[in-house]
């Protein structure tokens, strides 16, 4: 047996979730403004990208577009809580030096005189490595002197090293904390660790292909003079 005041309070906080979740024209109309005044306050840096967001979503919840459960039931905590322990991470691999340890025992590895293919494919292996983990800001920081010494050593030119360093630092594909996208699809889509190893792996092997092809003959190792 339910009392008529418990009763009441279920159905009404049903009928408020019934209500909330009914599509109107009005309500679309009123996500469509808000949408639009969050990304034009990004857009002209009116006020900082995250208080933009948290106004955005106050006001959908003010005016009726979702209710407050609906709100506290969209946030994906894992993702937040992914960035949160996978940004320390990054970060004491920069100033902790371990990624310029890394970075020299790979180097170390391919020998007195390599061929600068070989260090473009290694130094794009690493920098793809390291920004699955790493932001690619820091993989590029830390790796691009590397870059810049090994071509000088070979009497090559660094552009080609430099620009495979760039891409592969871009290609943060297979990981969930490679790239902001990756871990915000981790939640809603319920993937694993390795469903970004399995699809993100052939992605880079495909750019490291091409690139390594590409890379030497739009910028060559060694340009003849004009």
């Amino acid at each position: 047996y339910i009392l008529p005041e418990a009763k009441s309070d279920e159905v009404a906080d049903v009928e408020q979730e019934i209500d909330a979740t009914n599509t109107t024209p009005k309500k679309q109309m009123i996500c469509g403004i808000i949408m639009v005044g969050v990304i034009g306050s990004m857009a002209t840096s009116v006020v900082p990208l995250e208080l933009a967001a948290v106004v955005g979503a106050v006001l959908c919840v003010l005016t009726g577009c979702i209710t407050e459960k609906q709100a506290y039931n969209s946030i994906d905590w894992i993702t937040i809580f992914l960035f949160a322990g996978m940004i320390p991470v990054a970060t004491a691999m920069n100033t902790s030096g371990a990624g310029k340890l890394i970075a020299e025992f790979t180097v170390s590895l391919m020998g007195g005189n390599p061929s600068p293919y070989l260090v473009t494919a290694v130094l794009f292996g690493l920098a793809v490595i390291l920004t699955q983990f790493m932001s690619n800001t820091a993989s590029k920081a830390l790796l691009c002197p590397v870059g810049i010494a090994l071509s000088t050593q070979m009497g090559a030119s660094p552009k080609a090293v430099l620009m495979a360093i760039l891409i592969a630092s871009s290609c943060a594909f297979a990981s969930p904390v490679g790239t902001p996208p990756n871990t915000l699809v981790l939640g809603p889509g319920k993937y694993k660790f390795m469903d970004y190893v399995k699809c993100g792996g052939g992605l880079v092997a495909v750019s490291m292909i091409v690139a390594i092809i590409v890379i030497p003959i739009v910028w060559p190792f060694f340009p003849t003079a004009a």
